[in-house]
């Protein structure tokens, strides 16, 4: 058994229980879309291109510094440089397209279809090939775990999660699930890993030092398909996307945790439009939380009441521009944007956000 941050100790009680499902909310928290948290002048990066693979999954570009986005090219992975307008190939003839990437610690994360799935050093010429299973892989991330291991985890349609260690790929385990999982999340204190599923349950796991992964509880997010999931820079909430047009926060340090804090709907109302399918928190202190629409909208929300929210359109009112996803930039100067034809880079307000209505800068 693991020990939680010390202010939040005597609010996790609950974690270590298993808890049943819990139907959704039938009412949608109240939000004013008067933020401004995001600069409305932003810059078009043109013909950097992002193939969509999945239509319901859209985790297709991440960025590893402050200047620079990866993201996939048909059988081919590049890096785009904001400054310098280069967009360099990182790998080349690659077995599949990416229907899924990720970054980080280091390393480059992209999964395809049949299960195919590839991580690379970015500082040297390693890589590894290797397969998740026989479906399509929904989502590939790379984590860390409370022995500072790393870790890359893949969600294969065939509703089992595959994790391996990195770099020697030594599997710890296939996680065989109920439903098949559209993508994972762990905390970013390493101790904990959500799973949404096409069920609509979010699964909350544990992460014990030896390794193991024992489930502690599950919500309820929507009765239609859960699609992505992000956790604070605190590990203390969590957000869930899904197909009915959601954004679901939860609260694990609430004694009564099982309902969310407050669920967000999405301003399209076209069923096959309205579905949240990228999202991202800021890290602290910035406390912002983005998420994409299905087509031309993000929506950036104030995750310190969760009352305001800016929404911002990327395409003029009678067209719709796919999104292929969402990524802060490292050092929160930037939310990055993608769409089939370009790269949309957004600048964020730091300076006001580091500024609290009654005190000076934090």
């Amino acid at each position: 058994m693991f020990v939680y941050p010390t202010l939040a100790n005597r609010n996790f009680l609950l974690a270590h229980t298993k808890q049943s499902v819990s139907p959704p909310p039938h009412t949608s928290s109240s939000v004013n879309d008067d933020g401004k948290f995001i600069f409305n002048e932003y810059k078009t990066h043109k013909d950097i291109t992002t193939p969509i693979q999945h239509w319901q999954l859209r985790n297709l570009i991440r960025s590893p510094s402050p200047r620079t986005v990866i993201h996939p090219s048909d059988e081919a992975v590049h890096m785009f440089n904001t400054k310098t307008k280069e967009d360099t190939p990182i790998l080349t003839d690659l077995p599949f397209t990416p229907t899924t990437i990720d970054s980080g610690y280091g390393y480059i994360a992209m999964a395809g279809q049949r299960g195919m799935a590839m991580i690379k050093d970015m500082n040297s010429d390693w890589s590894a090939r290797f397969n998740a299973g026989p479906g399509m892989n929904n989502s590939i991330s790379l984590a860390k775990t409370i022995n500072n291991e790393i870790r890359v985890m893949v969600c294969n349609n065939d509703q089992t999660v595959c994790i391996l260690s990195v770099p020697n790929m030594e599997k710890i385990c296939t996680l065989k699930m109920p439903a098949a999982i559209n993508h994972t999340s762990v905390s970013p204190n390493g101790r904990m890993m959500l799973m949404v599923g096409d069920n609509g349950i979010v699964y909350l796991y544990n992460i014990t030092e030896s390794s193991d992964y024992q489930q502690i509880s599950s919500y309820k997010a929507s009765e239609e398909p859960a699609l992505s999931c992000a956790w604070n820079q605190s590990s203390e909430k969590f957000a869930v996307t899904s197909q009915d047009g959601n954004v679901s926060i939860w609260d694990i340090t609430q004694q009564n945790n099982v309902e969310p804090i407050c669920r967000i709907g999405s301003t399209e109302t076209r069923k096959t439009r309205k579905a949240p399918r990228s999202i991202q928190f800021s890290k602290g202190p910035l406390d912002l939380l983005a998420y994409s629409e299905h087509v031309s909208t993000i929506n950036i929300i104030d995750t310190r009441t969760f009352e305001t929210r800016q929404v911002i359109r990327l395409a003029p009112n009678d067209m719709d521009y796919h999104i292929t996803g969402l990524s802060f930039s490292p050092d929160n100067r930037s939310l990055f944007v993608g769409m089939e034809d370009s790269i949309i880079e957004l600048s964020v307000d730091i300076c006001s956000r580091r500024r609290f209505a009654a005190a000076g800068i934090v």
